[in-house]
């Protein structure tokens, strides 16, 4: 949902609110039993929690305050439902949810930067995704969905990881041997500080063994990444670290948007990383 979109809809519920407000406000009946009235409180209360709740988040609003509304149209909902309710119970709730409903929701998506991604963005990376990946990736989009920023960060890494270690796996553990001690002897440029060399001759002593940075070099040398890619990859790992150990560096939405584009492009859809 756009923030445009969000806000439209913020005071289509403000509005309907302050209407009921003052509908209750000019009636001389003690009770609220009409049915027109009631379906109308059950439908703004279905849109808060079918459109609203959902993401608001995404603009902003602190769990305690979408928490807060939660129990105030719930409460709402639950009156829509019953035939007859005291008038002035409608009127105490409604008055309670304009209150703050201006500083606590609106003002803080319309601050907001809005919305960085959507999931169905996100989800383009199962595009050229093999099935045992997307076991990964999908868990890694619900986290996503839930802004579990750090968990969401982790899983992508691990599918993006396994890919790399797939690809070392097709063209050979013998090869990929032959290349680490190629560049341990190397003396001078890029390479010179890369000292070691691995005996690795299957997937499980591959993923036991060598380090993801240390892959990350391998497939440079190998002409299968350049350096420029090599570097954005080293940081999507830097992300996946920080993500998975207490610190002080979050993992927010930008984060994470960008290393699924840089992993899908770099990782999944790169010709030279197909592995079927």
């Amino acid at each position: 949902m756009s923030k445009t979109q969000i806000l439209k809809d913020l005071s289509v519920v403000e509005n309907t609110l302050n209407r009921l407000k003052q509908g209750f406000g000019k009636s001389e009946s003690k009770y609220v039993s009409r049915k027109q009235t009631r379906q109308e409180v059950k439908s703004i209360a279905k849109k808060w929690f079918e459109e609203i709740e959902p993401v608001i988040q995404q603009f902003g609003v602190r769990d305690s305050i979408r928490e807060k509304y939660h129990g105030e149209f719930t409460k709402l909902l639950e009156f829509s439902l019953k035939e007859v309710v005291w008038k002035k119970t409608y009127q105490k709730l409604i008055e309670g949810i304009l209150a703050g409903f201006k500083d606590e929701i609106l003002v803080v998506v319309m601050k907001s930067a809005g919305r960085i991604f959507s999931i169905a963005d996100l989800a383009k990376i199962l595009e050229n995704a093999t099935e045992e990946e997307k076991e990964y990736l999908s868990e890694s989009l619900g986290c996503a969905r839930h802004r579990f920023f750090r968990a969401s960060m982790v899983l992508i890494w691990s599918a993006a990881v396994h890919r790399m270690q797939k690809v070392v796996e097709k063209l050979g553990f013998d090869e990929f041997n032959k290349k680490s001690e190629e560049m341990k002897n190397i003396q001078t440029g890029r390479f010179k500080r890369f000292n070691k060399s691995f005996n690795v001759h299957s997937l499980s002593e591959l993923r036991a063994t060598v380090f993801d940075t240390d892959i990350l070099w391998v497939l440079e040398y190998w002409g299968l990444i350049d350096a420029n890619q090599h570097q954005r990859l080293a940081i999507c790992f830097v992300m996946r670290s920080n993500a998975a150990h207490p610190g002080e560096a979050p993992i927010t939405e930008v984060n994470l948007a960008s290393a699924f584009s840089d992993l899908k492009t770099m990782v999944f859809d790169n010709p030279k990383f197909q592995i079927s």
